[in-house]
């Protein structure tokens, strides 16, 4: 059972890969100098890809992996197996 928090992060998730495609799909239609476009979509699709799977599990990855405590687990690991150095 998926919660409604759950169920928003993959609705956004559906529409940043919608978004994507689209940008994809104009940068490739149109004749003229937007292949910034394209480069701008892809990224966007994948992150909304993420989103649809994960759901509200991939903002806290990255809500984890940019604070200062990314390292905790190796250090505690370390501590565990006698390496007194955990810098």
């Amino acid at each position: 059972m998926t919660r409604p928090s759950d169920r928003l992060w993959r609705g956004v998730g559906v529409a940043l890969l919608i978004a994507g495609g689209l940008a994809g799909a104009f940068s490739d239609a149109i004749e003229s100098d937007l292949g910034g476009l394209l480069l701008l979509g892809f990224p966007i699709g994948m992150f909304g890809l993420v989103l649809v799977v994960q759901g509200r599990r991939a903002p806290r990855a990255i809500r984890v992996e940019c604070s200062r405590h990314r390292h905790l687990p190796e250090r505690l690991q370390r501590r565990r197996n006698g390496n007194a150095r955990c810098g």
